[in-house]
């Protein structure tokens, strides 16, 4: 049998769905063997650890969309399986289509995707368009929490497979950040999205009453921030990362909306205290492990801050929730539930 695995988001940066599609494509070549494996990528990647097949058509482009099946037909293969959400506008009959779905966020919450009004909706058509025929194309579609697989049966009336992303141990050493202390910071990892509601983080921040600092790390080109207390990282290595999750007061995540949300788990596992919102998947983490606040109630989250100090929480219960998204498990839910159905 031989698997054709779409891996066109893989990138040389460590990105969410580049580790979630490395560790699934090892899955695969354990199970099937790595020869029986094949994946295509856009881009000349660092790593080579599997069979690479180069195509130039990009995904979520719409005129790239219609032409990827004249490139899948040249391509000898049994299964493919998109490890995103878009395969291609025609599907061959013949052949097996899995599609693994990481969130549906524009569709749920009618989110910004662009803040600029016509890119917003021209995309936003796009996107729901090139799904809509991603998931009519699919044999057999993957979830990666609860929260998606329901939105994606309420807004397309298509079922899928629950099966959660792991969570990423992040390699290497910590690498202090100079200019901060140990326990001195709350602390948020990602992007500038409007989905990721960092300015009701910075607003709640800047109310609340607390001498800490907030630091922003991530890859946020556009953001300006002119706050006192504040302070924009941009983008850390792996082992700054690792150093200020293990160091900071507590990690928040303010997000709208998350397919999955693995910096939680990511936080987490650094023994990091999380305080996360209760947009899309995020609810799904126990309280026994998190905090929760309503992302659009800045009293919640200011008192998480005001009160962080007298917060603790279980380990116990944080290596369950750990176990139940570790790598080892995700392997054996991809065998029982997909694998041994082909």
């Amino acid at each position: 049998m031989k698997i054709l695995l779409d891996g066109r988001l893989i990138s040389n940066k460590p990105t969410g769905i580049s580790r979630y599609s490395r560790e699934i494509i090892k899955i695969y070549q354990d199970y099937f063997g790595y020869d029986n494996i094949m994946v295509i990528v856009n881009e000349n990647l660092d790593s080579k650890t599997f069979n690479l097949i180069y195509t130039d058509l990009k995904p979520f482009t719409p005129h790239h969309f219609f032409l990827f099946n004249n490139f899948l037909k040249k391509l000898d293969f049994d299964i493919y399986h998109s490890l995103y959400h878009c395969n291609s506008f025609f599907k061959d009959k013949n052949k097996f289509y899995i599609t693994t779905i990481h969130d549906v966020g524009y569709k749920a919450i009618n989110c910004k995707i662009h803040l600029n009004p016509v890119r917003n909706f021209l995309t936003k058509v796009a996107v729901d368009f090139i799904l809509k025929r991603t998931l009519k194309n699919s044999d057999l579609v993957i979830t990666v929490s609860q929260s998606t697989r329901d939105d994606i049966l309420r807004f397309y009336n298509k079922d899928s497979i629950h099966i959660p992303e792991g969570v990423n141990i992040i390699p290497g050493k910590e690498i202090p950040i100079k200019s901060l202390k140990p326990k001195s910071f709350f602390l948020y990892v990602g992007n500038s999205r409007p989905t990721k509601n960092l300015n009701f983080l910075l607003e709640a921040f800047s109310k609340s009453k607390t001498e800490k600092t907030l630091v922003i790390a991530g890859n946020n080109n556009f953001l300006q921030v002119d706050r006192e207390r504040v302070q924009n990282l941009g983008f850390v290595s792996d082992e700054e990362l690792n150093w200020l999750y293990s160091n900071c007061e507590a990690f928040i995540f303010p997000s709208l909306y998350e397919g999955f949300g693995l910096p939680v788990l990511e936080a987490l596992h650094k023994g990091a205290k999380v305080y996360c919102s209760t947009g899309g998947s995020l609810k799904e983490f126990s309280n026994s492990v998190v905090k929760h606040f309503d992302p659009y109630d800045l009293q919640e989250l200011i008192f998480l801050i005001e009160n962080s100090d007298s917060i603790a929480f279980e380990k116990n219960e944080i290596n369950l929730i750990l176990e139940m998204y570790s790598w080892n498990n995700v392997n054996n839910l991809m065998i029982n539930k997909i694998f041994n159905k082909l």
